[in-house]
């Protein structure tokens, strides 16, 4: 009886087993293929009739779905009344937003609270009938909330625009599981809980009853998902850049420390402020040198009219003068005559130096506009240029010193002559183009010199608001007429007073500018992830742009094929690295065929997350070594991806990683083949071992390689599109 009963409990296991293997994530340390990533299936729930529902809950309904969207989390998507005829244990995640979870019935609840008892995960909202069924009580009396607070994050404030009266939930029992909470009454809003072998997310609100968007009121949802459940996207892509300030951090950070930091993070390029140049405090050789060895390319970051506090203090003769005709100290800038040919004489000497000196990448001729944005002449104690040269020159062709404009008792005065405020405002708009068409010409002569260098021209958009021109001196014309001039890469900025526009502005920016700049490599949008004023930010709860605004920041950027642009890389939260990669890799699919097999299809390089580092990994059937720490490097083009267990070959060269646009590889006992593609600029690659002999298209190649340290070897390659062979 006792063999009997043995041999039926064997039986069920055997059976029980496979479905396990197909739910769950982890299964045993020692299984191989459990510890592997999962690839997850999400099911949406939507309402069954949207025509019924208000305008906040079709707000909400489409927010939720959004934010899954933009971030690149891929679901099926049904609705209520079709629930029961799903097998919900199929799927790893179930989403039902605010008013689909209202429209359950009792068989719904219950078949929806069955496959939480068994493992699958769930998010819900509102008061529903799974409420009782797993355990989350509602308090009776109503609270008003403006404020809250996500405990992932718990030192930031968020605000809500509309303020809601709302039952908050029973506390739970356990404190981990309070997720947000009200701000002034510390009562929980969001949970998190498990019931038998399911976890469960829920909200007591709508997720975003406000906006479409899904950002006004809880902008880390994905992070919450991700730390839950362990949903998330498994592709990343390198490609972002970030401005970076010595000056920003301790004179003390380890370069080597923070360069790796930056790589793991995805970054791809740096833009490093050029101004230290003459600061015994920065060195520039080990800064580039670090970025190289850990495969991110360099531009040097020129931040005119200001040239450096060095040569502020050493030529005060050269100073700007504001229409107060004060020294220009505004803001971080010492701003610097550079109307006078003496003085730009000077300057090119000086970053030309510097440039010639140090193995830049590349140079950003940055923000030469004139202060002060964005107000113009409303604030006349921070408005130039008004040196002497401006003056005369002026005077000579528009007939009055400018600087009646800002004298009340002057027929010039700029608020009641227009036309006088116009002529001079047109003046400047010319000097500066000017001025950028010098910089340019000594520039372009800089990048002659060098080999595979990039030209940048950084500039404020004024096309999103066209007031702003005469403030600032920027004209969009003389800025094509420009790029159209050096053929030089052209980045973007949103000036101060687009901050708290909405993330679609860069679809806007690019429907313009991609009318003029066609390739693809040559026009950049730069984000500045800054501290916003509170009138700045209505519609977004955080005072600068993090979790869902930075992820739909990156996704409408990538909408016009442009290089994504951070300011600056001290300031972006740690959790929104891995937003920015995720999204920007979104249009890559990855989908399990097998428990170790995954269809990868991706229109550019990117890397996939294993989950686990040690594992043998091959690509369409042959061996593929590529990638650290479990993130496995995956070409562009329809690729199978297997993982088995084990270590690769000792003898086997890894390609760790990879700057530029990956095609192909082969590996072989002895080396590796592989093509690839970089506009302008060189291409870094890392790998295991030091190379005995470089052929770059089938020639013999000297390339300069980097020594980072005993387990890893950087090559210089030239840029454009090669085939290389690494022994």
């Amino acid at each position: 009886m006792i063999k009997t009963i043995l041999r039926g409990t064997l039986f069920l296991l055997l059976i029980l087993l496979p479905l396990q293997a197909f739910s769950y994530k982890k299964r045993s340390a020692n299984d191989f293929a459990a510890n592997l990533n999962q690839v997850m299936k999400v099911l949406y729930v939507g309402p069954s009739d949207l025509k019924s529902l208000s305008r906040e809950e079709l707000n909400d309904v489409k927010s939720l779905k959004n934010s899954l969207f933009i971030s690149g989390i891929r679901f099926k998507e049904t609705q209520v009344d079709k629930l029961t005829k799903l097998n919900l244990r199929t799927f790893d995640v179930i989403i039902i937003p605010y008013v689909s979870g209202g429209k359950l019935n009792d068989a719904e609840a219950s078949k929806v609270t069955e496959a939480v008892n068994q493992g699958t995960n769930l998010l819900f909202a509102g008061n529903t009938k799974m409420n009782k069924l797993l355990g989350v009580e509602l308090r009776s009396k109503k609270v008003v909330v403006s404020q809250i607070r996500d405990l992932q994050f718990p030192d930031d404030t968020l605000s809500w625009t509309k303020p809601a009266k709302l039952r908050p939930v029973l506390r739970p029992a356990a404190k981990e599981n309070l997720l947000c909470v009200d701000h002034l009454t510390n009562q929980p809003l969001v949970v998190k809980g498990k019931y038998g072998k399911g976890n469960f997310i829920y909200f007591a609100t709508m997720f975003d009853p406000d906006t479409n968007k899904g950002y006004s009121r809880y902008p880390f949802l994905i992070e919450t998902l991700d730390n839950v459940f362990g949903l998330k996207s498994l592709a990343e892509r390198q490609v972002m850049e970030v401005y970076f300030d010595p000056g920003m951090r301790d004179s003390s950070v380890d370069l080597d420390t923070l360069a790796a930091w930056w790589h793991k993070n995805k970054i791809k390029r740096i833009h490093a402020g050029g101004w230290y140049y003459d600061y015994p405090g920065v060195d520039y050789g080990k800064l580039i040198k670090a970025c190289h060895d850990n495969g991110i390319v360099v531009y040097c970051w020129l931040e005119t009219p200001m040239i450096s506090s060095g040569f502020w203090d050493r030529h005060p003769e050269w100073r700007e003068k504001t229409a107060f005709l004060k020294d220009a100290l505004i803001d971080w800038r010492s701003l610097i005559n550079l109307a006078d040919p003496d003085c730009r004489k000077q300057v090119f000497e000086e970053i030309g130096e510097m440039l010639t000196k140090f193995n830049w990448d590349g140079v950003n001729l940055a923000e030469l506009y004139f202060e002060p944005s964005p107000v113009g002449p409303r604030l006349a104690q921070n408005f130039t240029p008004m040196n002497d040269i401006v003056r005369n020159e002026f005077k000579a062709k528009g007939g009055f010193d400018p600087v009646l404009l800002f004298d009340k008792k002057s027929p010039y005065y700029w608020e009641t002559n227009h036309k006088a405020w116009k002529s001079f405002a047109e003046y400047r708009k010319d000097l500066c183009f000017r001025l950028k068409d010098s910089f340019l010409d000594f520039l372009s002569g800089v990048k002659n010199q060098k080999k595979d260098f990039d030209l940048m021209l950084t500039v404020l958009d004024v096309s999103l608001t066209p007031e702003l021109s005469d403030n600032i001196a920027e004209k969009t014309e003389n800025t094509l007429a420009l790029y159209k001039k050096y053929n030089c890469t052209m980045q973007i900025e949103d000036p101060s007073n687009c901050w708290g526009l909405t993330p679609d502005r860069y679809i806007r920016m690019g429907k313009f500018y991609r009318k003029y700049i066609k390739h693809e490599s040559q026009l950049l949008f730069d984000c500045n992830v800054v501290t916003r004023y509170a009138d700045e930010f209505e519609g977004f709860p955080s005072l600068k742009p993090t979790g869902e605004e930075v992820r739909q920041v990156a996704y409408y950027m990538s909408q016009s094929h442009c290089r994504p642009t951070f300011y600056s890389e001290d300031c972006i939260n740690e959790n929104d690295f891995r937003n920015i990669s995720s999204v920007l890799a979104r249009k890559a699919k990855v989908e399990p065929e097998t428990e170790t097999r995954w269809k990868v299809s991706s229109p550019f390089t990117i890397t996939v997350d294993a989950g686990i580092q040690d594992v043998v990994t091959k690509l369409d059937g042959k061996p593929w070594v590529t990638g650290e720490n479990g993130k496995v490097i995956v070409p562009k083009g329809i690729h199978k991806l297997e993982f088995e267990a084990g270590k690769a070959s000792a003898g086997q060269i890894r390609l760790i990683n990879i700057s530029g646009e990956l095609l192909r590889a082969e590996f072989t006992d002895n080396g590796l083949s592989f093509a690839y593609s970089e506009d302008v600029v060189s291409c870094y690659v890392s790998v295991d071992k030091q190379p005995s002999a470089i052929l770059v298209d089938g020639v013999k190649t000297d390339c300069q390689v980097y020594k980072k340290n005993n387990a890893e070897f950087v090559v210089k390659l030239p840029s454009g599109k090669h085939e290389v062979r690494i022994q």
